[in-house]
């Protein structure tokens, strides 16, 4: 047993080597380097992720990566408390720049070999969802809620802060399973239960007085 706060850290890192995770230590370097952890003991890596420059992490992030699987995040994006990504026997999670993932729980996971999730950017996943199997997130779009979105394709556009909602990428807001469903540019569900269930609409029935650009 290590004495002492070096032998402590030292004992802490070592257990995360042990199970493939980045130590406390270069989970410091990493944020030496542009990436911004709140909590750097609590914030759980993969070694196998590769992450982009100016992530920001919360406590509570888990990031996991098998050695058979791909994990991958680009630039600036936020993971709030509770998100978990996990990629695991083959499986595939790819994410892209700006997007704001956990803002009250979210979790990606790609645990089989055919399965692959991809999240374009300036996405906003926020309220508990869950992406799973072979699903494709793209620009802007959103999943607000606690929805399990199993193969799902939401068609990208702008943000949810862009002026014209015809524009914007798809949304899925509400709870309950959306299996298969496929969404394009300025589309939404909002689902009670079943997804399959709830009609498809368009966003601009939420925003009449919006501009038309």
């Amino acid at each position: 047993m290590g004495s002492g706060a070096d032998g402590w850290l030292a004992e802490l890192d070592a257990g995360r080597e042990r199970a493939g995770l980045r130590t406390v230590t270069e989970l410091l370097e990493l944020a030496r380097h542009g990436t911004v952890l709140h909590d750097p003991f609590s914030a759980l890596v993969s070694r196998r992720v590769v992450l982009g420059t100016g992530n920001t992490l919360y406590p509570g992030v888990t990031l996991e990566c098998d050695e058979d699987s791909v994990c991958e995040l680009g630039d600036g994006n936020v993971l709030r408390p509770g998100t978990a990504v996990l990629a695991a026997a083959g499986g595939t999670v790819r994410i892209g720049s700006g997007n704001l993932i956990g803002d009250g729980g979210a979790r990606l996971k790609a645990n089989r070999s055919d399965a692959e999730v991809r999240v374009g950017d300036r996405t906003r996943l926020a309220g508990g969802p869950e992406v799973v199997g072979r699903s494709l997130i793209g620009d802007g779009c959103q999943l607000i809620g606690a929805i399990t979105a199993q193969s799902v394709r939401l068609a990208g556009g702008g943000d949810h802060t862009h002026p014209d909602p015809d524009g914007r990428g798809a949304v899925l807001k509400g709870f309950g399973l959306a299996r298969g469903l496929v969404l394009e540019r300025g589309e939404v569900v909002n689902g009670a239960g079943d997804f399959a269930a709830a009609p498809v609409e368009r966003q601009r029935a939420y925003h009449p007085g919006a501009p038309r650009l």
